[in-house]
């Protein structure tokens, strides 16, 4: 069995080189026939970061009264008014899905019956992240009476096309610290055996909007820059650095 040599480099924590299959700690093992078996193994995270071109809003019609089928009519009623004055304010029903539909009976504080309580909650995905206050004011006075949040965010399309540029990153890092680990060791890369993508995710900006009630002024709501980050795990075939000849 011919031996092996693997030096392994944790982003960001230490450098640990290590030999695999009989070699020798802190030197380059070289195989019998002359071939140098040297991995590098080596993670790399890149992070993009871009202004949200979606919003998802969060809000909800609550109805209370001490008969159900009141409840199951007053949220009925509401949210037909709701809907309504979204198509009108240009909200298609395709951007507006049902998250949550509830009635229940409440209880007071010695647990006897107090009455029933609807719930019918709503995500509305917008486009234009600009309208998301005008929006809001639309919901709450048309039907909702309550917002639990506002989540910026990206289309499917924007994300992979920053997911692409995030990953050219983390590989941009990860082939810098392989060649500190090469050059600590007298070695050079030469090529790559594997790559594998360890994790990728988009970092949403939330706004607590969540004081918003009907006949408030008009809403204002702020965003921040949204971040898609990626990490990578590669591992590089090494070599020993060619010496250039003396003079």
């Amino acid at each position: 069995m011919r031996p092996r040599r693997a030096l392994v480099a944790a982003l960001g924590v230490a450098v640990l080189l290590s030999a695999v299959g009989g070699g020798a700690t802190g030197g380059a093992t070289r195989a019998e026939n002359g071939t140098d078996e040297t991995t590098i193994r080596v993670s790399g995270a890149g992070d993009v970061e871009a202004d949200p071109n979606q919003a998802v809003l969060e809000v909800a019609v609550v109805q209370t009264a001490d008969d159900a089928d009141v409840v199951r009519r007053g949220l009925a009623a509401n949210v037909s008014e709701m809907r309504r004055a979204l198509r009108e304010a240009n909200v298609s029903d395709d951007q507006v899905r049902t998250t949550r539909f509830d009635i229940g009976e409440d209880r007071d504080e010695k647990g006897e019956p107090a009455g029933y309580q609807g719930l019918h909650a709503f995500e509305i995905t917008l486009n234009d992240t600009s309208r998301v206050g005008a929006i809001i004011d639309v919901a709450v006075e048309n039907g909702a009476n309550r917002v639990d949040g506002v989540a910026f965010t990206l289309s499917e399309e924007r994300r992979n096309e920053l997911r692409t540029a995030a990953l050219r990153e983390a590989m941009t890092n990860a082939r810098a610290d392989a060649d500190a680990v090469a050059a600590s060791a007298d070695l050079a890369v030469t090529g790559v055996r594997t790559v594998s993508t360890v994790e990728s995710g988009v970092d949403p900006v939330r706004a607590d909007v969540g004081g918003v009630a009907a006949n408030a002024a008009e809403t204002d709501v702020e965003s921040g820059p949204v971040t898609v980050s990626v990490q990578v795990v590669v591992t590089y075939e090494a070599g020993p650095e060619e010496k250039s000849a003396a003079a």
